[in-house]
């Protein structure tokens, strides 16, 4: 039912061959590309730092709406911004967050392990396996 993991820890240190994927930082309170002090857009530095990220890009983008994105990039629950938060299922909204969360190519499985409204936000605590590494976040979309 489960796989059989084999191989070492040697497959998970960075290389030159296989370097550790990045992307750059976004202020979500601005909605611009973080500069740090020398004017640079900053990246991200670790590999969790860079799953959290990506999940907060998805989380936060309506499926199709950037032609920079793939279709798999984005999830379809921000169409329905502006409905009644009795007219939108949460489960539907966990559906949809994980399934888009799990076709980035480096994210293997995403659990939202819980999902609340929180005035004119959708809060999700999430648990996420990528190829190289794991981590846990919380995630704030939706602004309605």
């Amino acid at each position: 039912m489960f796989p059989e993991l084999s191989g070492d820890e040697s497959q998970l240190i960075q290389s030159a061959d296989n370097p550790i994927p990045w992307t750059y930082k976004f202020d979500w309170q601005t909605r611009q590309i973080e500069q740090g002090p020398d004017g640079r857009y900053v990246k991200t530095a670790t590999y969790a730092e860079y799953l959290a990220e990506i999940a907060k890009k998805i989380l936060n983008t309506r499926r199709f709406r950037y032609s920079i994105y793939s279709d798999r990039v984005g999830v379809d629950f921000l169409y329905d911004t502006g409905r009644l938060q009795s007219g939108i299922s949460l489960a539907v909204i966990r559906t949809q967050a994980q399934e888009a969360l799990e076709a980035h190519s480096e994210i293997e499985r995403a659990e939202v392990t819980d999902i609340k409204f929180e005035g004119n936000r959708v809060i999700f605590s999430i648990e996420i396996e990528g190829v190289r590494g794991s981590t846990r976040m919380e995630v704030n979309a939706w602004q309605r």
